[in-house]
This record gives structure tokens, sequence and C-alpha cells, in this order.
């Protein structure tokens, strides 16, 4: 790119040079000539006679060019499209936006483009070497192939010169030149043939060879490491991976106890809180029952000396009253008043037997006494 800018530069300051230095011509053929600078296709070099305008065929140039123009912006308005859409879905979108430090990165562009044009030498100047090794190689394989097939050719020429004429030791005929011919064929046949096997043994034994290193290469990943410890590596990492994932699981198991536990203790203190308000306010009823407690003492002092005052009463009126104060002398004494009652009745109706047999007895005294001869 570098060098296909260079030289059109250079190109278009020496035609300014010459369009400077070539001011006899109108301003017409200046701006045609200026034109088809520019477009690089028709009536370009074309500076020293009168020129005659093809004023249709520029135009039809100059539509066609717009046509392309025209195609070639809607081709580029897709593409930055896409290329938009493509950056917005990638999560890229730093990309769209207008960048910073534009003469910064010109200089940084100029120089890679200067680096980029340094490795393109050097490539070319190693692809020249390798066509020029490749050629004197090419060249010394042609000259021993030339070789090979003239000494080829020689033997063959001479086994055929010593193979016409010779006779059959069982048959004692000659051999005929057909047999000698055939032979020969036959040899170049399995020559061309034993040559293929040793090109394509040869190509399998360096491509062998090739994957060989490049197993090695491939068994080898860093100075003092291997395939086989990587693997040894890669299952203790399964292992270890699978092991952190138990542990993992054991986590998640502890971290639903601790929130468990977590939830039990922010209950409990929510209990506790309320237990101590509860005791805060049975403190409160604690002071007040002790307060009423020493009001009930002092009032049960006072009642107690007023028991003892009526106690005291009571002694001396139950010593006044006597048998009053004892249920069962009472008692005794009640049933003893009803028996004597009874007894009086009983003595009662006992006297008016006593009457009534007293009379009989003088009622039956006088009968007697009245008729004494009854008796006789």
């Amino acid at each position: 790119m570098a060098d296909s800018k260079a030289p059109s530069k250079k190109t278009r300051d020496k035609k300014e040079i010459e369009a400077q230095r070539e001011t006899a011509y109108s301003s017409s053929e200046s701006s045609v000539s200026n034109e088809d600078e520019s477009l690089g296709q028709i009536g370009q070099g074309v500076a020293t006679a009168s020129i005659t305008i093809n004023r249709e065929e520029y135009l039809l140039a100059y539509k066609d060019l717009i046509l392309d123009r025209n195609h070639v912006q809607i081709r580029n308005n897709l593409l930055h499209r896409r290329l938009a859409e493509y950056y917005k879905k990638r999560k890229l979108e730093h990309v769209l936006k207008p960048l910073e430090n534009n003469p910064h990165l010109e200089e940084k562009y100029q120089q890679k483009l200067f680096s980029f044009q340094e490795l393109k030498e050097k490539e070319d100047l190693e692809m020249a070497d390798i066509k020029a090794k490749l050629n004197t190689v090419e060249a010394e394989y042609a000259g021993k192939r030339e070789q090979a097939e003239n000494n080829f050719d020689g033997l063959q020429n001479y086994e055929r010169s010593t193979g016409t004429g010779l006779i059959y030791s069982k048959k004692g005929k000659p051999i005929a030149d057909k047999t000698v011919q055939r032979f020969l064929t036959l040899q170049r046949r399995k020559s061309e043939q034993a040559s293929a096997l040793r090109l394509r043994y040869i190509r399998a034994r360096i491509a062998v060879n090739e994957l060989e290193t490049i197993v090695r290469k491939l068994e080898i990943i860093a100075p003092g490491l291997n395939v086989a410890q990587y693997e040894q590596l890669h299952i203790d990492n399964q292992n270890y991976l699978s092991k952190i994932e138990e542990r993992e699981d054991e986590l998640i198991k502890n971290r639903a106890n601790c929130t468990e536990h977590n939830q039990m203790l922010a209950h409990i203190r929510e209990k506790m809180h309320h237990t101590d308000e509860v005791i805060d306010f049975a403190e409160c009823d604690l002071g007040d029952a002790e307060i009423e407690l020493l009001r009930a003492r002092e009032d049960l002092g006072n009642i107690k000396g007023r028991r003892d005052t009526l106690r005291w009463s009571l002694e001396a009126e139950r010593v006044k009253a006597g048998l009053l104060t004892r249920k069962d002398l009472l008692r005794d004494f009640q049933d003893a008043t009803d028996e004597v009652i009874k007894l009086r009745e009983k003595k009662k109706e006992l006297e008016q037997e006593i009457s009534d047999t007293t009379n009989k007895l003088r009622d039956a005294r006088h009968k007697m006494q009245l008729h004494p001869q009854l008796l006789i």
C-alpha cells in the first residue's frame, strides 16, 4: 500500500508542474486535462497538440462513474451497517466511537505501514533467495536425473547388445528380439515402479519424521513439562475440582444452617427483648407488690394485735362462761337434761299408774268392807 501511494503522489506532483508550465492552453483544455489526470482513464497524456474534445463521451463516462460511485456508496453504507450490528452483538461499541488523538494514530499508522513495507521487502528478498535455491536444486535434480536416465539407457543398450544372439541352454534356440525388448520394457517398468516406491517411501519417511517432531513438540508443553505430566495434573485438577464442589456443597449446607441459626438467634433476641420488657414490667409490679406487702404486714401486725386482744377477751369470756365454751360438756348436759325430762315423764306415768292402782285398791277394799259376806 505504501509503495502504491508513494509513486501516485510523485506522478501527481509531476503532472501539476507540467500543467503550470503549459500556460498557453485554454482554461477548458486545462480543466479537461485535470479531469483526465484525476480519472486516469480517458484522454490521459495528451498535452502536445490541439485537443478535439468529445463532450458526449465525457458525459457518458461521467454518468457511468456517478452510477459506480452510487453503487459503491450504497455498498459501503451496507457494510458499515453490518459492521455496526456485528460490533453491537459482540458488545464492542467503543469501536464505533470517534477516536481521540488522530494525528498520533496517523503517525502510528504510518509507522506500521513503513514496518509492513520493510517486512514485505524482507519477504521479497527471502522469496528471491528461496527461488534461487529452488532453481539450483531443480537444476541439480534435472542434471542428476538426465545422467541417471542416460546411464540407464546405456545399461539397457548394453543389455540389448549382449542379449541379442543368445541361445537357450535347454532348447538350443536363439532368443528372439521381441523377448529381449519385452524383458527390457519390463525392467524399465519395474525400475520406474521401484523409483516411485522409493519416492513414496522417502516422502512417507519425511512425513513420519515431521509428525514425530510435531508429536515430540506437542508432548513437551513447556521446558520440563510433558503431556503425561499435564494429564496427571489434569486428573489432579479434576479431583480437586470434585473436592471443591463437595466443599462448596458443605459450605452451602453450612450457610443454610447459619441462616437458620441466625434466624433462630434473631427470634431468640426478639424473645429476650420481649422478656426483658416483661421483666421490667414485672419488676415494677414487684415493687408495687413489695410496697403492698409492707402495708399488708403492717396491717397484719395491727390485725394480729387486735386478734390477740380478741383472743384474750374470748378467753376471759370463756372462763366466765364455763361450760358454754365446751361443746362436749354442753352435749352431755343436753343429753342429761333430755334424760331427766324423759325420766320425769316416766315418773309422772308411774305416779299415774300408782295412783290408779291405789284407787283400784281403795275401791276394792271399800267393796270388801261393804260386802264381807261375799268373801265367805
